[in-house]
């Protein structure tokens, strides 16, 4: 409804990150002085709750004490359990490091199983038999096993292959760059039988101009995805040699390699080699169709920020307890994945056209991996510094570095551009989690920046005897605060930015508020 009087405007966020909408959002208040922001034009560092609230993110820890390999990059993590014949499993969890793959037995002490090995090839793992089954991109890696106590090349003569996965009871490999077209599969429940009966290979259109980049297991099928080029999508339907069956999905859409590749919800989502993010439920109602597309609301970033000559290492996680995709890509004129793309898919069944979009860039990850960390599963990453990073930490500390946390709005003009507004006061709705500060600054007319900081205002709680008033012991209570800014400047449009740069600090906003006053209508340039 018009602005017609001075009145108090409650914010509340509807949208996460996106660099296509445009700059500016024409929104209205309701009768109760209540509006959505409809989407974000910047959300670092954040990840979304339920009722569109904005999180700083979480921290990270180190797993192990000191760096391996003299600060190598991790490139590959994997979690990797044997159940055998006895009541519990054993757990390792394996990374490729420098020329060497190392597993520890969940205490973070890496010991070597293999040696030799390309240093910088892309590792990929598979566990079938109760064996682990690497294999690598490197021609000269050859695909290898290991069950906890025998490290060996894979026996039984396989072909060569980047990436393997288990299916119907076979083991399934691809990536043999002197077949590159070619699906290989094992003898039925034995990964280590190539040739005999029940095995054999099956031909996805040679000579296509791409290679197979990419298998999931997923939905009682076989998923063969094809790249890094033209780019196909194809179906692998049966049980058996016998009647196994070949579909192609869809044409025109290229995964670069196998990490690019993840599984969300009950779907099957995948990055290309232009950097545009897809699902097959998408795809398969819409096609290559670009608003079905899942980074739809981002995809200029994703086309003009990307070094798409790395797009082959490219990494992806899920983690589903949070309800979150990570993305790590390669931003351009840069040569590791120093950005990680955050998608919350949450908000998908909750009826909305597209997930919630924000990026994180506190820290540079090589890789990344679910892994069951003590008693839950948690996200760790393979670092370029010899480090493996356990995420989702409480703590909101980068192992003792500060997380800069930025979150910024559209201009908002209120539903009318052509009236000046004049902002009398601001506040903002927090879950305060300490007394730490915080800035909270507006832009009137994309030109004029103005600053104020705040403090959350909880006093923080007792701990044993210690009094704790920052990060999971803060105070956690619901607090709006008020700026007392009484006179903000006039503006036909205005934006707003929230910042936290502290360490070990938290920082949680499910809405704001700003107090306007019209200021009547003017044509003049102010």
């Amino acid at each position: 409804m018009p602005l017609n009087s001075t009145r108090w405007i409650t914010h509340k966020f509807g949208g996460g990150w996106a660099t296509d909408f445009g700059p500016t959002a024409y929104n209205s208040p309701d009768q109760n002085g209540q509006m959505i922001v409809p989407f974000l034009k910047d959300a670092r560092n954040i990840v979304y709750e339920f009722d569109g609230g904005v999180h700083k993110a979480p921290g990270t820890d180190n797993l192990n004490g000191s760096a391996l390999e003299s600060g190598a990059a991790v490139r590959g993590i994997t979690d990797y359990w044997r159940q055998g014949t006895v009541d519990s499993a054993a757990q390792r969890r394996v990374i490729h490091i420098s020329t060497k793959i190392k597993a520890d037995q969940g205490d973070g002490i890496f010991a070597d199983i293999f040696t030799g090995m390309n240093s910088s090839s892309i590792p990929q793992y598979s566990t079938f038999d109760d064996l682990l089954i690497i294999g690598s991109s490197a021609t000269a890696d050859l695909p290898r096993s290991w069950d906890q106590t025998t490290a060996q090349n894979l026996t039984g003569s396989p072909p060569n292959f980047s990436f393997s996965v288990s299916h119907k009871n076979h083991q399934f490999g691809a990536g043999v760059f002197t077949n590159p077209s070619r699906l290989y599969f094992s003898r039925p429940l034995d990964p280590e039988d190539w040739t005999g009966t029940g095995s054999g290979s099956i031909d996805i259109d040679p000579s296509d101009g791409d290679m197979i980049t990419a298998l999931v297991s997923h939905k009682d099928n076989l998923w063969v995805f094809k790249g890094p080029n033209r780019g196909s999508i194809h179906r692998i339907s049966g049980s058996v040699l016998a009647d196994w069956a070949r579909t192609t999905f869809v044409q025109g859409l290229p995964v670069p390699w196998v990490h690019s590749t993840f599984k969300f919800g009950d779907d099957l989502g995948f990055i290309t080699t232009n950097g545009s993010v897809h699902s097959l439920k998408a795809t398969a109602a819409f096609g290559d169709y670009n608003q079905a597309w899942l980074s739809y609301p981002i995809n200029k970033y994703m086309q003009e920020n990307l070094n798409n000559s790395r797009a082959r290492f490219f990494t992806t996680a899920t983690d589903p307890n949070r309800g979150y995709v990570w993305m790590g890509i390669t931003p351009s004129g840069q040569t590791t994945n120093t950005r990680y793309l955050i998608m919350d898919y949450r908000f998908l069944s909750q009826n909305e056209t597209y997930p919630r979009w924000s990026y994180w860039d506190s820290r540079a990850f090589a890789s990344i991996h679910l892994v069951r960390d003590v008693s839950r599963p948690r996200l760790m990453a393979g670092g370029y510094d010899g480090f493996v990073y356990k995420l989702d930490q409480g703590t909101r500390t980068n192992n003792g570095s500060a997380i800069n946390m930025a979150v910024e709005t559209p201009a908002m003009t209120y539903g009318e551009e052509y009236l000046l507004k004049n902002l009398a006061n601001a506040g903002v709705s927090l879950n305060a989690w300490n007394n730490n500060v915080f800035t909270f600054s507006w832009t009137r007319d994309g030109v004029s920046e103005t600053s104020i900081t705040g403090t959350q205002g909880a006093s923080g709680d007792v701990y044993d005897t210690g009094l704790f008033d920052t990060a999971v012991f803060g105070g956690q209570a619901f607090l709006p605060r008020f700026f007392g800014i009484e006179n903000g400047g006039d503006f036909r449009s205005i934006s707003y930015k929230f910042q936290e740069t502290a360490d070990s600090s938290d920082f949680e906003a499910h809405s704001f508020m700003t107090k306007l006053t019209p200021c009547g209508e003017s044509e003049e340039n102010s």
